[in-house]
Parts: C-alpha cells; structure tokens; sequence
C-alpha cells in the first residue's frame, strides 16, 4: 500500500464535536492519524488543530470533499499540506553570514524540510557561501527607489518558485506594500533588544548598559515593522565577566539558533496565525 503523508490545519470557533468530527472525517475516507494536536484559545473562542495523517492519494479527494461541506457549517477555516510537496526557501542577507550559514549547514544536515531556492543580497560578500552549497545567488543593489529592487525581488521569487522568504539579517527595510503582498510568508529575525536598542551595534549598546539577559526573536515581516506576530523567541543570560566580543557571539548563537527553530516549526505547519496573533502546534 502506498500511503503519502498529510497535515491538515483547522481553526474555526469553538464548539461541540470538533474533535471527533475531524477524527471521523478522516477515519472514512481510511487515513491513519499519526498525530494530533489541538488548542482553543478561550479568550478569542477560537479552535485550533494540527493533524498529520497518512492516505492512499487518490483517497484525498474525498477529505477535502468532506471538510468543504463542513466550512461553511462550522465556519471552518482550513489548509490541506502535502509532505511530500517540498517548500521553496528564499534567504534575504545583507553582510553577516552566521545565520545564513546555519540554516544552509542544517539544510544540509536534513534538519529543515525544505528547498534553498536561492540566496538574494544587497551585497556580493556571501556570494561565494551560497555557490559552496549550490544554492543560486542574486545581487539586488540597494535602491533609493524601493520599487526597484522590490520589482526584482519579485522577478526572482517568480523565476525561482519560491514559497517564502527568510530574512537572515537582511539589513534593508521592505515596503508596506511587498509585506501585504507576501504577508506571512516573510520571516525575520532581530535581537530582542528591541526597542531598548535601536540602531547600529546593539550588542555594544547592550554591554555598555550592562545587560543581564539577551534574546532573539522570529516573527512575520508586516508594514509595522518588528510589531509582525511572533513565531519563535529564546533568551540567554550574560555573565558578568564577557568582553563585548563575546556577548556579540552570545547574540550571534541565539540568532542563529532561534531563527532555524521558527523556520522548522513554519515548514512543518505548526504556525497558524489569527488575529495578527500565532499560536503554534
């Protein structure tokens, strides 16, 4: 028996059944739940619920059958992932490698369920870095005009089939428009310093103040920028005694660390967003 690999996400309001209405819409058309997961955030009355299941593909058609003439009865809001279908990653940079090189090293290493589809930078430094791993890199020159690059931004996505974009320390402010037109498929990552330190070195502003805890955090790129909703954040503490050096590797590591996180947790479909809010599972 051939079975291929789903996973289904469900958020609708909260109500009776949920659970085993999905458990037997699945059940009949002969799917195997391998897992389950669900949440209802009270405060909003809203359900949430992951499954990953496994299906003969020609028995797909009748769970989406299903679950349609369930949508507008629950006012079911859904999304129907097939694993086998490989996302399609865009890496943003500017000069800083470390993350970049993170998430290519665990690309490679199978620990991020995706495709590099191409490296873009607004300078020529990493270059060389992607071409190691083979993965194709694009110079978009910074412009006083956004439009311009953002035009070429669009060009590439189109030319690459790219599905989402990762933002590894891309140190250019995108348009509220290309943000609206790619929302929620726009990950980034800052130092959580933010807004305490703002600007050029914050791990130098933080080491001046004497900073005791550092962190980093992922969220979707929106128009107000670093106000997206969060998908992963971690914190680390700093010792008295670290030179500004290290607190700067201390930052680097977090950075690096959490933003793969986030990466793994989007790719397996873990993040739903709701109400400019997520909630992951």
């Amino acid at each position: 028996m051939n079975l291929t690999k789903y996973i289904l996400q469900i958020h609708c309001p909260d109500q009776k059944g949920l659970i085993a209405g999905t458990t037997q819409v699945l059940a009949k058309a002969g799917a195997n739940i391998i897992d389950m997961t669900q949440h209802t955030a009270k405060d909003i009355e809203t359900f949430f619920l992951r499954a990953v299941f496994e299906i003969e593909e020609e028995n797909i058609v009748e769970i989406e059958r299903h679950v349609q003439t369930l949508e507008k009865h629950l006012q079911l809001n859904w999304k129907l992932f097939n694993t086998t279908k490989t996302p399609r990653i865009a890496i943003f940079v500017s000069k800083t490698d470390h993350c970049l090189y993170d998430l290519l090293l665990k690309h490679r290493d199978g620990v991020l369920p995706c495709e590099f589809s191409c490296i873009v930078s607004n300078h020529t430094d990493l270059g060389p870095l992607g071409g190691s791993f083979g993965v194709p890199f694009y110079y978009v020159p910074s412009n006083q005009d956004k439009s311009i690059q953002e035009n070429r931004f669009r060009e590439i996505i189109s030319e690459t089939k790219t599905d989402a974009i990762v933002l590894a320390r891309y140190m250019q402010i995108l348009s509220a428009e290309f943000t609206q037109e790619y929302l929620y498929k726009v990950i980034n990552i800052h130092h959580g310093f933010l807004p305490a330190f703002k600007g050029a070195k914050p791990y130098h502003q933080a080491w001046r103040k004497g900073v005791k805890i550092i962190g980093a955090i992922v969220h979707f790129a929106i128009e107000d920028l670093g106000q997206g909703p969060i998908i992963c954040q971690d914190i680390q503490r700093v010792p008295e005694t670290v030179s500004i050096e290290e607190l700067v590797q201390l930052g680097k590591d977090i950075e690096k660390r959490t933003l793969s996180a986030a990466l793994k947790l989007w790719l397996e479909h873990r993040v739903f967003v709701f109400a400019g809010r997520t909630f992951i599972l």
